[in-house]
């Protein structure tokens, strides 16, 4: 299986992330009313910030995340702080190898921000295999109730992922 990410430069880009992140809705599982949800799923472009689609080898989409700078806590003036709103891959691509080369291309380009960006936070479901696979490689900041957050400099991130192969 062949994959790539890419920065969402376009209307029609961004329209491609809107329309898979609400056609897999529900794998998403996000533990939110379906508005809060959606606020989430659209703030990286109603804020005008970045959204990421990830394609397979035929140009179909098979994942997308999404971040805004600053935090809500921060009164999104806190643009040092990426806040990582939603991420999916679908079924069949959801592994180690993508979810790494995920979150590289990600690292890679916060880097090419040149310190404009050192930390990145989010949130995800209280479900076992998120909470091992997040605890690897960043810092759990708080239990909600319906979510746990987490936190990780980029300086620990790109020396977690230093670990692995990078994946061009």
């Amino acid at each position: 299986m062949f994959a790539t990410f890419s920065v969402c430069a376009t209307e029609a880009c961004q329209r491609k992330y809107m329309d898979f992140l609400l056609a897999n809705y529900e794998d998403l599982r996000l533990p939110y009313p379906f508005l809060v949800a959606f606020g989430f799923i659209a703030s990286p472009i109603l804020m005008g910030q970045e959204c990421v689609l990830c394609l397979d080898g035929e140009g179909e989409v098979i994942g997308a995340f999404g971040y805004i700078h600053g935090t809500g806590e921060g009164n999104y003036e806190d643009r040092h702080v990426v806040q990582l709103q939603v991420a999916l891959l679908s079924e069949s691509y959801r592994c180690t190898r993508f979810f790494l080369e995920g979150l590289q291309m990600l690292a890679r380009h916060l880097n090419e921000l040149n310190g404009a960006v050192n930390e990145l936070v989010f949130w995800t479901g209280m479900d076992d295999y998120a909470i091992r696979l997040f605890n690897k490689f960043a810092e759990r900041t708080g239990d909600g109730e319906l979510a746990i957050g987490y936190q990780v400099t980029l300086r620990q991130l790109n020396k977690y992922l230093a670990k692995f192969k990078r994946e061009h």
